[in-house]
């Protein structure tokens, strides 16, 4: 038998859970070749707006995350458990160019389960407290509904005397 075998474990050079063959492929909306330090570059070259939200989503401490890659893009700031997007637009997203590329990227999001909120770079500076509430509004969950009597659970069963 000349079958190769190759290890399941990533320090080997296999991935865990592939089964130990070839390194499986990634996933159609897993980040491209590049998105990690294209987001990283991101985070260390964030404007001023940006900045000024990501100090205020961190005191909210409901566990956003920014610049973070989904699938072939990077957005501004996003929390996964409620699948909430935060986008910070300057100036050149009024160009109708680069508008029909976020259209595209905001219907991308929504067929991924994503809800975008898009916010302009002078909203964000000019109104800030505003706008952090209004995601806080987005991102918490939706309350429970209320639950009916218990129609007497926890009352003694049996009376001992």
């Amino acid at each position: 038998m000349s079958a190769e075998r190759t290890s399941p474990f990533p320090l080997e050079g296999g991935r865990a859970g592939d089964g130990g063959g070839a390194v499986a492929e990634r996933a159609p909306h897993g980040p491209v070749s590049g998105g990690v330090a294209r987001a990283r570059r991101l985070r260390r070259e964030m404007t001023a707006a940006e900045r000024m939200l990501w100090t205020e989503l961190r005191k909210l401490d409901m566990n956003f995350r920014r610049q973070a890659a989904i699938g072939r893009y990077i957005v501004d700031f996003v929390r996964h458990a409620s699948r909430l997007v935060i986008e910070v637009d300057g100036p050149r997203h009024d160009d109708l160019e680069v508008a029909d590329r976020d259209a595209a990227r905001t219907a991308w999001l929504a067929d991924k389960g994503y809800r975008v909120i898009r916010f302009p770079e002078k909203e964000v500076r000019e109104s800030l407290s505003e706008v952090v509430q209004r995601i806080a509004a987005e991102a918490a969950p939706p309350p429970s509904p209320t639950l009916p009597p218990s129609r007497g659970k926890g009352d003694a069963r049996w009376i001992v005397r």
